[in-house]
Parts: C-alpha cells; structure tokens; sequence
C-alpha cells in the first residue's frame, strides 16, 4: 500500500472531524479520494430515530426513495447481516456468503437500482441499541475492491474509530455541565443523544438504574420494563428528535413503572427537547429524561448549557 498524499489527508480529516464544523462530511469525502470510491458513507442505524445520522460523499440518483427506506436496514441487508463484531472488515466474499442463505430480493434491487453492489464496511461500533458504521459503496464501473483499496480502507477506518471515541467524549462533557445544575437537588435525570442513547446521569439516576425495578440499561440505552411503556417512550423521544428543540414538540409527560404490585405506576417521566448544540455526528446531549416519584409537584430544572 502506498501511503501517498491522499491518504494521509483522510487520516488528518478523520482526526479532525471532532473539532471542525462539517468535519465528518470532509472526513467522509477523503475517505472517497483515497480510495478511489466515488460512494463513501457513515451511519447510524438505531434508536427512536432508526437512522439518526447519514454523511455521504456523494448521494446517487435515487428516484425510488431507496437511501429513506429504513425497511432495507432490517435482516435481508447483507451488509448489516455480515457484521458480528466492532472494526472486523467485511467484503464481497463476506456478503456472498451472508446472500446465499439471506437473500432479500427488496434489498438486491436497492442495491442494483443504486448502482452499490460492490465494497466493504466496518462497524466503529457495535451494540444492542444500535452501530455506527463506515462503508465504501461501490458502482458496476469501479468493480469490487482489491487488497489495497481494503488496505487503505482498514488503515482510515481505525483512525475514524479513534475520531469517534472523541466525538462520544465531549458529548459526555457536555452532559456533565449540563447535570451540574440538576445534581443537587436530587434529580433522576439522564441526558439522551439523538441515537437515544445515554451520554450522562445524574448519581439518582444511576441509582434507579442499579435498583432495576421498572427501568433498566440495555447497552447505552433505557429500557422500561413494561412492553407497551417502553414503545410509548420511543415514539414520544421519536416525536421531540425530529423537531430542532423550537419547532415541534418539546415537552412529553407520562406515568411509568406498572406492575402487579403498583397498577398506577411508580413515576411521573418527563422527556424535555433541549435547546440545538453543535451537532458533532448528533451525539451531544439533545433529550432530558427525568423520573419523579408520583405526587412530586416540583417544577423540573432544565439543563443548561454553560457558554463557551
């Protein structure tokens, strides 16, 4: 592998995508020049959002509304299929493999109408609530890849893990300021990114996590205990995620935590739409949760975010 001028401006966008404003956008498009690939991409798949975020080098023609369709996110997709652990590099070979006993006659012709039969990807991460992933998409006309371009391909994909880690960071700093507010008086507040997972809590909280009883932690996510609660928390934090934190919806209210012993629910949940903050891939703090025992009157303290 030739370690020329277009990849070492890939590794440095990647290192710098953190920090930059678009820094990902200019990251994803070295990720292309470098290896030759007209397609590179970085998304997220999972959470009340389904696709929280998506940064592409360069969108195809898409008449039939294919890169919108969260259906192809499920089983037939190989690309998602093949992955069955974080930064493992996966291929043609690995696809063919996953399509001769996953074959998914919606996604084949996704992938044929958008010219992106070819290439590879990894998973930066990889949990239950959710993955981030980069990919090359490659057309008919650039063919499958070859040992370099999977070269050059693995040697970015580990520095855009590195970027990542950093990206999640400074999400959780920004959470720990705005927790500061609501730490001493007690408040069970988490703090959501938009992929709904946490990116900081308060110590209460962390102590109702640990108890278990109604709630509990699944990856970096909260889950409610009782079926029908948790879908109704989904598709409120998926009703606040899609405004901007003016427009739409920015405050839920529900009664949570039922069980035999206690049909009218343990706590009042509260999911507040925070104001917009530099986006950095959507992992800053972007939903307040916050859990009060039932007949708690107290107005809720709303995070702030402290200025730069």
């Amino acid at each position: 592998m030739l370690h020329d001028q277009s990849l070492t401006q890939a590794e440095q966008a990647f290192l710098n995508a953190p920090f930059a404003p678009g820094g990902w956008q200019v990251a994803v498009d070295a990720l292309a020049a470098a290896t030759r690939s007209r397609h590179a991409q970085l998304v997220g798949i999972g959470g009340p959002l389904t696709i929280p975020f998506h940064i592409l080098s360069d969108w195809p023609d898409d008449p039939n509304g294919h890169m919108n369709n969260v259906s192809l996110v499920g089983h037939g997709n190989w690309r998602i299929g093949t992955s069955d652990k974080a930064m493992a590099i996966r291929h043609e070979a690995h696809y063919a493999a996953y399509k001769a006993d996953h074959f998914s006659a919606d996604y084949e012709d996704a992938m044929s109408d958008l010219d992106f039969q070819f290439g590879c990807h990894t998973a930066l991460t990889l949990e239950t609530s959710g993955s981030t992933r980069l990919a090359l998409l490659r057309t008919r006309r650039e063919g499958a890849c070859d040992s370099d371009t999977l070269e050059r391909f693995a040697l970015l994909a580990r520095q855009a893990e590195r970027a990542f880690r950093v990206q999640l960071a400074l999400g959780e700093q920004a959470a720990e300021l705005m927790l500061a507010g609501v730490e001493g008086r007690g408040e069970a507040t988490m703090l959501l990114d938009r992929t709904g997972q946490i990116c900081g809590m308060s110590a209460a909280a962390e102590a109702l996590l640990d108890e278990q009883q109604g709630l509990h932690e699944e990856g970096f996510a909260v889950r409610l205990s009782d079926n029908n609660e948790n879908q109704a928390f989904g598709a409120a934090m998926g009703r606040l995620l899609h405004g901007d934190g003016v427009n739409g919806p920015v405050l839920h209210e529900m009664v949570v935590g039922r069980s035999s012993d206690n049909p009218g629910g343990r706590w009042r949940l509260i999911i507040a739409r925070l104001p917009e903050i530099e986006p950095g891939l959507n992992f800053a703090p972007t939903l307040a949760v916050t859990l009060r025992s039932k007949g708690h009157q107290n107005q809720m303290v709303m995070p702030v975010v402290a200025a730069a």
